[in-house]
């Protein structure tokens, strides 16, 4: 029956030396295995899971990038013909992280429009409605969550950056050419803001595994660093991320043997 899952695979996400800990509890056929049905491959290889996996590992990039280099400038002095003398300087970093952060919540957005809509992925492609890099529009298409006035600057600002801004000194075009924004604490501080409410969202929908087409089942996701603060969460829960350690080290231990 559509929604059954078949064999049952636990893959679980581990973050070595982190105090970030994701588990994954995942229904999944294995990628590796022969597929006969193209189109049930794609669906599960676009899970909602992995969408989140690509954006989490975005932005702990973005993260220690910023951390670690954020008192750092690039400074300009130019000299006119007249003998004026002009400065300029902007953050060294501010580039890619800003990229990295709007290709995050970018996958992020489009993990959310699958949760809500896994009819988004019928019949091997991805719909319409989750191409391109604009996340006004993409995120205007959420149902499941409110997206605060102020978030809308943030969203057109990495909107600009994901094309052109954070990768190109140019766009395709003279009468495509804007401002360059630079981040600030304050820019930073909405990315991470933004970035943890599209989170918890996106494991309220799939704490419990979601129907996708073809015969899919999409996984229960469990992110052990929300379960605290996750309100959909009311009973005590059967595996921790210490029980998780324990096993993952024993069956590393016996595969090395």
């Amino acid at each position: 029956m559509p929604g059954e899952p078949g064999p049952r695979v636990h893959r679980w996400h581990l973050d070595v030396g982190s105090s970030t800990h994701r588990l994954a509890q995942n229904a999944l056929t294995p990628h590796a295995e022969c597929m006969e049905n193209t189109d049930k491959e794609f669906v599960e290889m676009a899970a909602p899971e992995y969408w989140y996996s690509y954006a989490q590992e975005l932005a702990e990039t973005a993260d220690q990038i910023y951390r670690s280099s954020k008192q750092q400038w690039i400074a300009y002095l130019h000299r006119g013909a007249d003998g004026s003398v002009r400065t300029a300087r902007r953050p060294f970093v501010s580039r890619p992280v800003l990229l990295l952060y709007g290709l995050s919540i970018e996958n992020l957005i489009k993990g959310l429009l699958i949760s809500e809509n896994p009819s988004f992925l019928a019949g091997g492609k991805l719909s319409k409605h989750l191409l391109g890099h604009d996340l006004l529009k993409l995120v205007g298409r959420l149902r499941s969550i409110n997206i605060e006035a102020a978030d809308y600057d943030l969203l057109a600002l990495l909107s600009d950056v994901v094309p052109y801004l954070g990768r190109y000194p140019v766009p395709k075009s003279a009468q495509d050419i804007k401002p360059e924004k630079h981040i600030t604490e304050d820019v930073y501080s909405a990315c991470k803001a933004l970035f943890d409410r599209l989170e918890m969202q996106l494991y309220r929908l799939n704490f419990q595994g979601i129907d996708g087409p073809d015969g899919v089942r999409f996984a229960n996701l469990r992110l052990t660093h929300l379960d605290a603060k996750a309100d959909f969460i009311t009973n005590e829960l059967p595996e921790t991320w210490h029980d998780f350690q324990r096993e993952f080290k024993e069956a590393e231990d016996k595969g090395a043997n």
